[in-house]
């Protein structure tokens, strides 16, 4: 999957602005986090159309970047929080960051890898009985 790491200003209600443009063209949040730099609200996103999503913040002059990243369905596992992990960790894969969800019926852990590995990660947990979720 493609997360967008989007850069906006440390002010009130910027995060509200920018949730809302995407509502307002119509682009559904599939994951959100958000974190402060020092200057800046740093948001990873997931959203169901990243193409459309990059361009209308490139005409916006939004700073982004992309990263691939695995989503995970939980749903069918009551400790995947532990698992995949603990799967990954077993066979030499290091995590550099994760994040859930937790929508009914879609509740994922997103997690980062080096881009390298990232094809190998998602078998190993594929063979682990893990469903990924492809976008």
């Amino acid at each position: 999957m493609i997360q967008l790491s989007v850069f906006l200003e440390d002010r009130p209600g910027e995060l509200a602005n920018f949730i809302k443009l995407l509502m307002d063209n119509k682009i559904f949040i599939r994951a959100l986090t958000v974190a402060k730099t020092s200057e800046y609200g740093l948001i990873l996103i997931l959203v169901d159309k990243p193409e459309e999503c990059i361009n209308l913040l490139e005409e916006r002059d939004f700073l982004i970047s992309t990263t691939s990243v695995i989503a995970v369905r939980l749903n069918d596992h009551p400790n995947a929080l532990y698992e995949i992990p603990k799967t990954l960790g077993d066979n030499d894969f290091n995590i550099d960051y994760f994040y859930s969800t937790l929508v009914k019926d879609e509740s994922m852990l997103i997690l980062r890898v080096e881009d390298t590995i990232i094809e190998e990660a998602v078998n190993i947990l594929e063979k682990a009985g893990f469903t990924i979720v492809e976008r």
